[in-house]
């Protein structure tokens, strides 16, 4: 079972509408969004804790589910907390780096968001997965309360898995982000566009792959 998935899927929905008005979408479009964004944020987390580039280590000084007693404060933008908690720009530039754009086209396409309202979307719900991921960690993680980065990366396994068997037509998104990439995204210089030259593989030939379907049906 998705439990961080479900978990986050009720915490979300009956806010979708305040979020909508933050991203400037209705609520049911941002909440069908949500229900594609959740799971392909977890699995570029699964891919990050598997590359070990201090997801541990971002969960345990900035990210203990503070953010998760205040979200109502937080999606209205008034929460009092600490600003690295709510960096969700930082928190994509990490886990994704130059693939930022990559996911926005291929959740934008799968979602009918169009990609600037899904790139306002993603910084505000990056945030709260990693308060949820954080709680989670300090709830069930080993003696003295401390997160084991090696349960964490096991439960974002079987969140990616269990969201791809139940939500099939995303699976081409789920395992392109659960892919994990030789080189950390921490050590990749500034934003970029997200999208990768060359031939047609990899996210670039995905997000094409996406957008012919839709247009060719």
């Amino acid at each position: 079972m998705a439990e961080l998935s479900d978990s986050l899927t009720q915490l979300l929905d009956g806010r979708a509408d305040q979020i909508g008005m933050r991203i400037g979408a209705d609520g049911g479009t941002t909440r069908s969004a949500m229900h594609t964004a959740i799971p392909a944020l977890l699995a570029a987390l699964s891919a990050d804790a598997r590359r070990g580039s201090g997801l541990r280590q971002a969960l345990e000084q900035d990210h203990d589910g503070a953010i998760l007693d205040q979200l109502d404060d937080y999606l209205g933008g008034s929460a009092q907390l600490s600003p690295r908690t709510t960096n969700g720009a930082g928190i994509l530039e990490h886990v994704l780096g130059e693939r930022q754009g990559d996911m926005a086209q291929a959740l934008s396409a799968k979602s009918g968001l169009d990609l600037g309202t899904i790139m306002k979307l993603l910084p505000l719900l990056a945030p709260i997965l990693m308060g949820m991921l954080g709680k989670r960690g300090r709830t069930s993680g080993g003696s003295g309360g401390g997160i084991s980065i090696d349960d964490i990366g096991d439960v974002l396994n079987r969140e990616k898995a269990d969201a791809r068997s139940r939500n099939p037509d995303i699976g081409d998104i789920l395992d392109s982000f659960a892919d994990a990439d030789d080189t950390p995204s921490a050590s990749r210089p500034g934003p970029s566009s997200g999208t990768r030259t060359g031939s047609g593989g990899g996210l670039g030939g995905l997000v094409d792959a996406i957008l012919g379907r839709k247009r060719g049906g």
